[in-house]
């Protein structure tokens, strides 16, 4: 099967998540993995993983074997790390004075 324009974004996207060529065996087992489907389901299941910044062998697979590929993706881009009222976040006036520094 020769890689789609998904599968070949999703192969990039995998060894780019590395400054060091240490990609190359999850590179392999997702390829292999996605020869075994469709390549609608696997250009989806691309599409999904690069969408959530998921370049795993194990989240591509999670993906393929719940389905999820077959949903729609969710409108937008979604916010990793940001949340609305963050527990433990607090303002730089609220910390500076404990360093040293001016209130």
């Amino acid at each position: 099967m020769a890689l789609a324009r998904s599968p070949g974004r999703c192969v990039r996207a995998i060894f780019d998540s590395d400054d060091v060529l240490h990609q190359l065996r999850t590179v392999q087992a997702v390829v292999r993995h996605l020869e075994t489907f469709p390549l609608n389901r696997a250009c989806a299941a691309c599409e999904r993983a690069l969408h959530h910044g998921n370049f795993s062998y194990g989240g591509l697979k999670r993906i393929l074997r719940e389905g999820l590929d077959l949903l729609p993706l969710p409108e937008g881009r979604p916010a990793h790390g940001a949340l609305e009222k963050p527990r433990y976040a607090r303002r730089p006036a609220e910390i500076l004075p404990l360093f040293g520094g001016a209130s």
